[in-house]
C-alpha cells in the first residue's frame, strides 16, 4: 500500500464509508477502489476533483497522500471543510443520485468511434431485419433464413470489439479496472466468430450435434489467448 493508498483508506474510514459506496459515487468498481487502496493502480485524473470534493481535500493532498498544515486565521477554509461550501451529503445529491437514478441517469458523452460504431450496427440490424422480412413474405421461406438474425446481432458484436480497441478512451477504461482490452477483445471476436460458423454449418447441413465442438473450441483457444495475455503482462 502506497501513501495514496493509505490516505484513501483513511479518508473513507473517517467517512465511514464502504468500498462499494465510493465506487458507486464515481461510477466506478469496487475492484477499482481496492487496487487504488493496496497500491496496484492509481485513479484516472478525471476522477482526481470528484474524490477531493468526496472527501474534503485537495487533489494536491490526495496526491502527496496526506493533509496540509492547517490554515492560519486569515480566514482560509481548513483542511477537513470542503472550498466550494458543498457538504458531504450536498455532494452526494449533486454528483451520485442523478447518476444512479434509472430514468435521470446522466450518460457520458459518447465519443466519435461511439457514434459511428452505433450507426454501423444499426445500419447492420436494419438490413437483415429487412432482408429476413422480404425473402419470408416473397418467397415464404422463413426457416432457413431466421439464421439471418442471430448472425447480425453476432457481427454488431464484432464490429464492437474492433471499434473498442480503436477507441482510446475505452482501452484506458478497461486498464484501469484491471482488464487487458486486447486479449479482451480478440476472445470475444474469437468466440463470436466460432458462434458464426456453427450458426452457418448447422442451418447449412443440418448438423448441429456435431458442430457443437466449434464452440468448445472457440473457448479452448479463448483460454489459451487469456493465459498467454496474463502472462505478458506480468512479465
Amino acid at each position: 500500500m502506497n501513501s495514496f493508498g493509505e490516505f484513501l483508506y483513511a479518508l473513507r474510514k473517517e467517512k465511514g464509508m464502504t468500498q462499494a459506496e465510493l465506487a458507486n459515487l464515481l461510477g466506478i468498481t469496487n475492484k477499482a477502489v481496492s487496487k487504488w487502496e493496496t497500491g496496484e493502480a492509481m485513479p484516472e485524473t478525471s476522477l482526481l476533483v470528484p474524490l477531493s470534493k468526496i472527501f474534503q481535500v485537495s487533489v494536491d493532498e490526495l496526491l502527496n497522500g496526506s493533509r496540509a498544515q492547517s490554515a492560519n486565521n486569515n480566514g482560509a477554509p481548513k483542511n477537513n471543510e470542503n472550498r466550494d461550501g458543498n457538504s458531504y451529503e450536498k455532494l452526494q445529491i449533486n454528483y451520485c443520485d442523478k447518476t444512479r437514478h434509472i430514468f435521470t441517469k446522466e450518460k457520458p458523452e459518447k465519443t466519435f468511434l461511439e457514434i459511428i460504431c452505433g450507426i454501423v450496427c444499426a445500419c447492420i440490424l436494419f438490413i437483415s431485419v429487412t432482408a429476413y422480412l422480404l425473402i419470408g413474405f416473397l418467397s415464404d421461406k422463413w426457416t432457413p433464413y431466421w439464421i439471418m438474425i442471430p448472425l447480425s446481432a453476432l457481427l454488431c458484436g464484432v464490429v464492437g470489439c474492433v471499434f473498442d480497441l480503436c477507441n482510446e478512451k475505452k482501452r484506458n477504461e478497461k486498464i484501469q479496472r484491471g482488464e487487458n482490452p486486447f486479449v479482451g477483445a480478440l476472445c470475444a471476436i474469437v468466440m463470436l466468430s466460432c458462434i458464426t460458423v456453427y450458426l452457418i454449418l448447422g442451418a447449412a447441413l443440418s448438423l448441429w450435434h456435431p458442430l457443437w465442438m466449434i464452440i468448445l473450441a472457440g473457448a479452448f483457444f479463448c483460454a489459451l489467448i487469456g493465459a498467454f495475455g496474463e502472462l505478458f503482462r506480468n512479465k
